[in-house]
């Protein structure tokens, strides 16, 4: 699982770089829970077209893919006033609770 969370992170700060060109900061929030963890990751980028710099890549279907391979779950896209968040859900592996 701490591969998962690693690229999880790695691909939401990509994407930040490659795609909120006003971004000023991004938090990155990790929390181990009962039964799992949770990743949270958010750039303050205000609303208004994004920058497309690289064309192609698999990165947030290929993290929705990674976490649900787990048993967990993600979602992603824009927030309320400004910025963009992705968030992910993975559990324990059965077994393996905390």
């Amino acid at each position: 699982m701490s591969t998962t969370v690693y690229r999880i992170v790695q691909e939401s700060l990509t994407n930040i770089a490659r795609h909120a060109a006003h971004a000023r900061s991004a938090t990155v929030h990790i929390a181990q829970e009962h039964d799992g963890v949770t990743v949270t990751v958010h750039d303050d980028a205000p609303g208004g077209p994004a920058r497309h710099l690289h064309q192609g890549g698999f990165g947030l279907i290929g993290m929705r893919e990674r976490v649900e391979a787990l048993g967990g779950t993600l979602t992603a896209g824009p927030e309320h006033d400004t910025g963009w968040s992705v968030l992910a859900t993975l559990p324990f592996p059965v077994g393996d609770r905390r």
